[in-house]
């Protein structure tokens, strides 16, 4: 009777491509998470109303036009304080400070993005809303 290797050419290289791919993803989220200037970016009924930098100091509020919602910038990060819709989810989200955490006031139509790069307030590439 033969023995049988535990790990033959093709399982070696499958595993040695599971651990590269696995380490790319690692990285590209690292510098792609973490890279440039976090922004605050407020949304009511899809349009951009507000943006700020979470660097720009505490206890930054805004409420924007059209909604009942009061928003906050307080030690690097964004949330909504109060609202006036029932189930408070929006304020129950907490503070956001990381690319890509949202929170939305569905019954407001305001919606508080995380995003890792300024983005244009009205689509012009050199106008930022700040």
């Amino acid at each position: 009777m033969t023995q049988r290797k535990l790990f033959n050419k093709r399982d070696f290289w499958l595993l040695a491509g599971l651990i590269l791919l696995a380490l790319l993803a690692y990285f590209w989220r690292g510098v792609s998470g973490s890279g440039g200037e976090r922004i605050a970016q407020v949304s009511v009924g899809g349009q951009v109303v507000w943006t700020m930098p979470l660097a720009y100091g505490d206890n930054a509020t805004f409420v924007p036009d059209g909604s009942n919602v009061l928003l906050a910038l307080s030690n690097g990060a964004a949330a909504f304080v109060s609202s006036d819709c029932p189930d408070q989810i929006c304020v129950r989200s907490g503070a956001l400070s990381l690319p890509g955490q949202i929170a939305v006031c569905l019954p407001n139509r305001t919606a508080l993005l995380i995003v890792g790069e300024p983005q244009p307030a009205n689509g012009d590439a050199d106008t930022f809303a700040y």
